[in-house]
């Protein structure tokens, strides 16, 4: 994960409406993608020139654009155990945001501190502490646990 970036919550919030969302969401994925994946990046260009056609925001191509091409390719930029799309609270709150799920669908070891992982366990390790902050780590036999998230 090292020189990566990534988001942990809100991309765009309170509101639902094309013209609003598809600007955003390829100022995020032009970010993401430079240098790294060049045919999102190119069709981030696409659509930028798109955008500037009279009524756009209300054909079928910036719905495509939209629920086909953006959603996905965010997807791409999601930290494990994460998913790109609306808030489950708030419809209009589109970011990144923590499976439901994760603490069932996880299996590698959950702890409430470090000190309780074994010296010799290689695998990712969730600290879950009794706040409810969860902190997600993957680790290698003969090293120590390198933090890949946090969420306080």
């Amino acid at each position: 994960m090292k020189n990566k970036k990534y988001i942990i919550g809100t991309v765009s919030h309170g509101t639902m409406r094309n013209e609003d969302l598809i600007p955003e969401f390829v100022y995020i994925l032009r970010q993401f993608s430079k240098g790294k994946n060049k045919a999102q990046y190119k069709e981030c260009k696409e659509i930028q020139k798109r955008i500037k056609s009279e009524n756009y925001f209300q054909s079928e191509e910036s719905d495509f654009d939209l629920n086909e091409f953006l959603f996905d390719a965010l997807q791409d930029y999601a930290l494990p155990y994460f998913y790109f799309g609306s808030h489950p609270g708030d419809g209009s709150d589109y970011g990144y945001w923590l499976t439901d799920n994760f603490q069932e669908d996880f299996d590698g070891l959950i702890v409430n501190d470090l000190s309780a992982v074994p010296k010799d366990y290689a695998g990712e390790i969730a600290v879950v502490n009794d706040h409810g902050n969860i902190s997600l780590y993957h680790k290698a036999k003969t090293q120590e646990p390198k933090e890949i998230w946090a969420i306080v």
